[in-house]
């Protein structure tokens, strides 16, 4: 497409399996779909770079597995959709409900501009859940899914002494793909708590309704025990050293250990990536369960802003086959509403039998793999919480004591969430830990609050936004910087 369409009908914020199957049904349907995508390539995280490895290097597929594989024809029917495609463009802003138009800032080779879509759908996946402990700002300590890119982007695999902490399918996945290559950890250390009840009660369900899953995860473990020592029911998970990560201890059987390493890998499941919906205005609930905020969802994808929708791991992490599955699903749900507006939606299939039981093999995952506590609530007050600005636990539970009520609070005393990532690290954990000083639930204490530019924008891009005015179609008068602050702000 050579011209960006400054009024689409859609605009579709992500180009992974959910977004991109959300924007193929609707382009097939005749809408005008727009994708905008921070990658260089659709795929998302779990098919990243998947033309790529593909055409440039066949040979890693073996290690990276059939699901990645499966990812190129989802990529291919993407291209041949007629959906428009923004790739390296990011999301900065979605002006908020009080607005009298849905307008969406986006950044694309450092030009900034706004589109005026009737309907946004966020597709924008999962981020790994952040895992404080002593030690995991040290160089040398990094994450699974983090290492995981790198093998697929670029194809690079770990070097030296490699430790694999935590818990999830990801960890064992992983750790799967490096024997492939190779590549052998010197040992998995597993923070997963014993099994629980509830966990046994959803085996049996999720086992009769996707067989093959389950026997691929084992598969996965089974490879794994056979080859790398595994240590179970880990606590205590430390990463030490000066300058540099020289060496792991942690706790496990009653007895603590150490191990020499230069590189440890840890992961503790993933949570919806929720900074954008959360920006929009959209309502969110804690998850206990899962220790996560979540977004508040109707129907397949409906919010509480009826003109933005949300769909795959950014409303529910379930996978990426419901991902698709829902990205469908939710286009037909737009598309209702995009030609019934003041009527019901009434062009959304119904709910397919593979979807409901992924839905009870995603039921067992979560109770299998909870989140590991001491990542949740760290023990040792030294630990950093926040790594922009190395706020510790302790700090936050002290603010905490002196009555502090809540995370925005706790940013004005001591400037946890101010750092470049916004808070996207540290949200749960100081909500969390204001809870427990406080004695509150998670949803009470409340989360950061979040507003644009939640993408870095210098003012020069800004000034220099390029609103055509009436030529585009904009509001009239829209473009000033005054017209994009909002009135706190002003």
């Amino acid at each position: 497409m050579n011209a960006i369409p400054v009024r689409p009908e859609v605009v579709v914020v992500g180009a992974g399996p959910a977004g991109m199957a959300a924007a193929c049904t609707l382009a097939e349907s005749g809408v005008e779909v727009l994708v905008l995508d921070e990658q260089p390539a659709p795929g998302g995280q779990v098919y990243r770079e998947v033309e790529k490895v593909h055409a440039e290097r066949p040979e890693d597929l073996a290690a990276l597995g059939t699901q990645y594989r499966v990812g190129l024809e989802l990529v291919r029917r993407f291209r041949h959709s007629g959906a428009g495609y923004l790739p390296r463009t990011s999301v900065w802003e979605i002006t908020a409900a009080s607005e009298p138009e849905l307008a969406i800032g986006t950044l694309r080779d450092g030009a900034a501009q706004m589109l005026y879509p009737r309907h946004i759908i966020l597709a924008t996946g999962a981020m790994e859940r952040p895992t404080p402990f002593p030690g995991w700002t040290l160089p040398g300590v990094m994450t699974v899914g983090a290492a995981q890119t790198l093998l697929k982007t670029s194809g690079l695999i770990p070097a030296g002494r490699i430790v694999l902490a935590g818990t999830g399918p990801l960890l064992y996945l992983y750790a799967s793909q490096l024997l492939a290559t190779g590549t052998r950890p010197e040992a998995i250390l597993d923070t997963r708590p014993a099994t629980s009840m509830g966990a046994l009660a959803s085996l049996l369900p999720a086992l009769a309704g996707q067989p093959g899953a389950l026997l691929r995860g084992l598969g996965w473990m089974r490879a794994v025990r056979g080859s790398i020592p595994v240590f179970s029911r880990v606590t205590a998970l430390k990463a030490l050293g000066d300058e540099c990560m020289a060496s792991v201890s942690y706790e496990s059987a009653g007895q603590s250990h150490e191990l020499k390493a230069e590189l440890l890998l840890v992961h503790d499941g993933v949570i919806p990536n929720t900074w954008l919906a959360m920006a929009a205005g959209i309502q969110h609930h804690f998850d206990q369960r899962q220790a996560c905020w979540v977004p508040d969802v109707r129907g397949v994808g409906r919010t509480s802003r009826e003109s933005i929708a949300i769909v795959g791991d950014g409303a529910a992490i379930q996978g990426a086959e419901v991902a698709i599955l829902q990205g469908e699903r939710l286009a037909h749900e737009v598309l209702g509403q995009l030609r019934t507006p003041a009527g019901p939606v009434q062009l959304t299939p119904a709910e397919p039998t593979a979807l409901r039981q992924q839905r009870l093999l995603q039921r067992f995952l979560e109770r299998y793999f909870p989140p590991t506590a001491y990542f949740q609530l760290p023990l040792d007050d030294s630990t950093i919480v926040c790594r922009c600005e190395e706020i510790t636990a302790g700090e936050i539970r002290k603010v905490a004591a002196l009555g502090c009520v809540g995370p925005n609070q706790a940013k004005a005393f001591t400037r946890c969430g101010m750092g470049p990532c916004m808070g996207r690290k540290c949200a749960a954990t100081v909500s969390q830990l204001i809870a427990q000083v406080r004695g509150l639930p998670v949803a009470e204490v409340g989360h950061y609050r979040i507003r644009p530019p939640i993408r870095p924008l210098t003012v020069g891009q800004l000034a220099d936004m390029s609103i055509a005015g009436e030529e585009s179609g904009a509001p009239s008068g829209a473009g000033s910087i005054v017209d994009l602050l909002t009135p706190g702000d002003q």
